[in-house]
């Protein structure tokens, strides 16, 4: 579960541009230092599951680092974003618990720029994304709290805490791992900032309304309104429409397919006027109902003077071949089921009173039944009876977790929970997602981060989408694939943590080679980007890699990301110095054109596809006098380009520009 921080602070300002964004760094301020609990624990602690921390508090400190490196991994950000954590007890009881609660430190609004909303509030951690500046130099981006009561007495007694980084959690026991990247997750965006309970938004230091990044994509689908369009008892009426409210964004509709399995949805295809999808129940009688064997026309049973089919139908030769359309009746499913088989009905639909007795479906002697049978709700029953002329129904495979729109449904239970109702994703979704309001034991975030990066890219979060750095090698693996499979972004984060707890190069080595070759064994990679990773697994790339970590670096020589198209200006370097930047080019580029231009001195540039170019490996050279050099690259591989602009002779007031054309 999650909790939500009360609003805090609003800031305001404008958009100022920023040259391309690295893969985000993100810290952590360990707020438990000097306590003794929680991340500074001492008791001591056997390694588990790939963490080789030696008490608890380093254990819990390795997972922490583990989250902060997958998530920045997969998200920009040129400012670094800071988490202040600890544990605390939290709310709990001997059967629940509240895991953690977090959320972002301040919130921020932008007067005007481009590619972001003016005078929508956004999460400090994106604000500093979107603008490229530390809005607030040293402060917390996001507290975060864990509950470290779990497993005392009255607390989730006999539970505790899975500080293994392999996402292969005992029974009972609560996985670390993915409730810090849930947590990190609602202070970086997955949050709306009003009242779910009154439906009230929240308020500037003026008492004026403000709108939130993540709410302006809510919608309630019955209502037919946006989360910002409803009054505030509207707001807190949708916040219990079960079922009903979802989340709009381009990115998390189009990905859901990708995430999510599917469940059989009952559509009715004819008329137009009533065709959409309808809620039903399954009938534990004859096979389930699946889109190969209940699809047709409905034809309404006719027993006597009325629909209930508890006697042999009247219209049996109109039924027959049909699905068989039912009313509420005094005698039990079995029986109508059997006398819609007996007309020779393909299927059967049973209207029923949700307010009255449960359906029988106790067989007993005699027939049994083979045809599909289902349940419908009366009120939706009688939509049906209103048109029957040409009606017709299919049962379709749609994902789990979406409305018949393709919206992915958010958490909206009929009695309102303050932290967990509106910030989560609905239970519906399966698999389980890492965002709904529970933790689920099947989840491994360690490798999959489902929609949540969607989500994020439709609030303006940019993502890794190219292949997975090591250093300034490019391993080919993609940090992060639409549906939300991370594997590059684990390949890194497990390289970082091994590097910074191996005692020789050897030892990390050893270690993420062994990974490498896990995760091709268990097919989480292809013969491609086994390949590919090896590569950036040489005993030079490993020492550069291991030498970088150990000091606090990110892996290998610093660079610049640029944005395709969009000129870095105003640069200067002296005699021999050397800068580095990087273009990630997307598949199917037509064609790649680095240039330098404008300013005084003399530069040239060299270019390496996969790795930082050196003076005896390079793909590409310009040289000339003066600063006008470019190279020009038809039909570019994708993957990712250092540039590295060598000062010749000092130099100031040089662009630097890289443009790929699709």
């Amino acid at each position: 579960m999650s909790r939500r921080k009360p609003w805090l602070m609003l800031l305001a300002g404008g958009l100022m541009a920023a040259a391309g964004a690295a893969p985000a760094e993100i810290r952590i301020n360990n707020r438990d230092v000097g306590t003794g609990t929680g991340l500074d624990d001492p008791a001591a602690a056997a390694p588990v599951g790939g963490n080789p921390g030696k008490t608890r508090g380093e254990q819990a400190r390795i997972v922490f680092e583990y989250a902060a490196s997958l998530w920045g991994s997969v998200l920009k950000s040129r400012p670094p974003i800071i988490v202040g954590a600890s544990f605390k007890k939290l709310a709990c009881t001997a059967d629940g618990a509240t895991l953690g609660q977090a959320g972002p430190a301040n919130i921020f609004t932008f007067a005007s720029g481009a590619g972001i909303r003016p005078g929508v509030a956004y999460h400090i951690a994106l604000a500093k994304a979107l603008s490229g500046r530390d809005l607030t130099p040293g402060a917390v981006d996001i507290n975060a709290a864990f509950n470290g009561a779990i497993g005392t007495p009255g607390c989730l007694e006999g539970s505790g805490w899975y500080l293994g980084l392999d996402g292969n959690t005992p029974r009972g026991q609560s996985n670390f791992l993915n409730v810090v990247l849930h947590e990190m997750a609602h202070g970086l965006g997955f949050l709306g900032f009003g009242d779910v309970e009154t439906g009230a938004p929240a308020m500037d230091g003026d008492g004026t309304p403000v709108p939130d990044i993540y709410s302006l994509f809510a919608y309630d689908n019955a209502k037919g309104r946006r989360w910002y369009d409803m009054s505030n008892a509207e707001r807190a009426s949708s916040a219990l429409n079960d079922g009903h409210l979802v989340f709009t964004g381009a990115n998390v509709r189009a990905h859901a397919p990708l995430a999510l399995g599917t469940r059989n949805a009952l559509q009715v295809t004819a008329p137009a006027a009533i065709a959409k999808e309808y809620g039903f129940s399954p009938l534990a009688l004859g096979p389930a109902a699946t889109p190969a064997n209940f699809s047709g026309t409905v034809v309404r049973a006719v027993t006597g003077s009325n629909a209930q089919g508890c006697s042999a139908f009247d219209n049996a030769a109109a039924v027959a071949g049909h699905i068989a359309l039912i009313d509420t009746g005094t005698c039990d499913g079995v029986t109508k089921a059997r006398f819609a088989q007996a007309a020779g009905a393909t299927g059967a639909i049973l209207a029923y009173d949700p307010a009255g007795p449960d359906v029988s479906i106790h067989a007993g002697a005699g027939v049994a039944v083979t045809i599909p049978t289902l349940l419908l709700e009366q009120a939706e029953a009688d939509v049906l009876k209103g048109n029957l002329a040409g009606l017709s129904v299919a049962m379709r495979a749609v994902p789990a977790g979406i409305d018949p729109s393709g919206y992915v449904q958010l958490y909206a239970p009929r009695t309102v929970q303050p932290g967990s109702s509106f910030v989560h994703f609905d239970t519906r979704l399966s698999p389980n997602a890492l965002m709904e309001f529970a933790l689920s034991p099947d989840l491994k975030g360690h490798i999959d981060l489902d929609l949540t990066p969607s989500l994020f890219l439709d609030e303006g979060w940019r993502v890794n989408s190219g292949g997975q750095l090591l250093g300034t090698c490019d391993t080919g693996v993609p940090t992060w694939v639409p549906g939300g499979v991370i594997v590059g972004a684990n390949i890194a984060a497990q390289a970082k943590m091994l590097a910074t707890t191996s005692a020789t190069v050897g030892d990390y080595a050893a270690g993420i080679r062994g990974h490498a070759a896990m995760l091709a064994r268990i097919g989480l990679l292809n013969a491609v980007q086994a390949s590919s990773l090896n590569a950036c697994l040489s005993d030079a790339e490993l020492a550069r890699q291991y030498a970088s970590w150990r000091q606090g670096g990110n892996g290998g020589t610093a660079f610049i990301e640029l944005d395709s198209g969009k000129a870095l200006p105003a640069l200067a370097g002296a005699a021999g110095s050397e800068r580095l930047y990087l273009l990630t080019v997307p598949p199917g580029a037509r064609s790649l054109n680095i240039r330098s231009f404008g300013g005084t001195g003399d530069v040239s540039l060299v270019v390496r596809a996969g790795n930082e170019p050196m003076p005896t490996s390079y793909s590409y050279l310009s040289v000339h006098p003066g600063n006008s050099e470019s190279v020009v690259v038809a039909r570019p591989a994708a993957g990712s380009y250092f540039i590295k602009l060598v000062g010749l002779r000092p130099y100031a007031n040089v662009s630097l520009q890289a443009t790929y054309s699709m």
